[in-house]
């Protein structure tokens, strides 16, 4: 964008220069980036870009965008530089205080949508009972909440934080008065509870990512997104096995328990399903791309 100071940047030449620029800087995905950072900059949709192509900018838009482009240049997630992304074709605000949500993460939810729907016998107004742990920018319980209209859900995580972002995600769906959001670490906000609440549904996206593999992640995730959000310890599993150790207490007889993985950790996580002795019809749960995803079980 500095070249020639004769050259009329147009949107139709600022999308062309700044999809080579990322493609030589090795970022994923360049034109998109481009045109998500340029509609953000121009306050207008990806599409109306097309149709303004030969609409030249401000100089104030082109200087935020150029400092827009410099950021994701240095891998800055592009979610985070506009404070949105999108999940189930929801949009959702983000900050680097949640993960980005991601479409694999989508398995999920689309598995827990088809068990709730063939349950014929979840129809009182007050069920299914969902919990979702670790739950970040409340993409799942959020996504849950718009597509079962019957269901109750409780989202917990230990961040603050994040909270705040699920909970203004939240009121932006319309679905604030049936999520009821507790901060702690994982099982603790329910502790305190007199007599435990049961759920029909436990969902999880924990930190999966092995300590030693964490600084090898691609630099736009593991310099930009937060760690406590990536790290599972050792062998990615310590959230995990903490979940499964305690979510007996928190299960009605038949409840589904449902947890995002690492495509390597299904045998791992089989097998501490089956250790735990309540747990049955352990299953793994394949991604569109057909890489393991989630692990599926239900309480004996």
């Amino acid at each position: 964008m500095a070249g020639n100071p004769a050259q009329i940047w147009t949107v139709g030449s600022l999308l062309t220069w700044t999809t080579d620029f990322f493609t030589r800087k090795g970022i994923d995905e360049p034109r998109l980036s481009a045109e998500l950072l340029l509609a953000h900059t121009l306050k207008c949709s990806r599409m109306s870009l097309y149709t303004q192509y030969e609409k030249v900018p401000t100089d104030a838009d082109r200087a935020a965008f150029r400092e827009l482009v410099n950021q994701r240049a240095n891998h800055v997630p592009v979610a985070y530089l506009i404070g949105k992304a999108w999940f189930f074709s929801l949009e959702f605000t983000v900050t680097r205080d949640v993960l980005i949500p991601r479409a694999d993460t989508e398995t999920l939810v689309e598995f827990v949508i088809q068990h709730a729907r063939q349950r014929t016998d979840w129809s009182a107004p007050a069920t299914p009972a969902i919990l979702d742990l670790c739950t970040g920018s409340g993409a799942i319980p959020i996504t849950l909440a718009r597509r079962l209209p019957l269901a109750a859900l409780t989202a917990t995580d230990i961040s603050e934080q994040a909270l705040a972002v699920a909970k203004e995600n939240a009121e932006i769906h319309k679905v604030a008065d049936r999520i009821t959001f507790l901060q702690g670490d994982l099982w603790a906000p329910l502790e305190s509870q007199q007599a435990p609440t049961l759920f029909h549904v436990i969902t999880a996206n924990p930190p999966y990512i092995p300590t030693a593999e964490v600084n090898n992640l691609p630099p736009g995730i593991r310099d930009h997104e937060p760690r406590i959000a990536l790290d599972g310890g050792l062998d990615g599993l310590d959230f995990h096995r903490r979940i499964i150790a305690d979510a007996r207490r928190y299960m009605h007889p038949g409840a589904l328990l449902i947890m995002e993985m690492q495509f390597d950790q299904g045998p791992a996580l089989q097998s501490l399903c089956a250790a735990a002795g309540y747990l049955a019809n352990i299953r793994i749960i394949r991604d569109a791309a057909a890489h393991p995803r989630c692990i599926v079980a239900t309480r004996e």
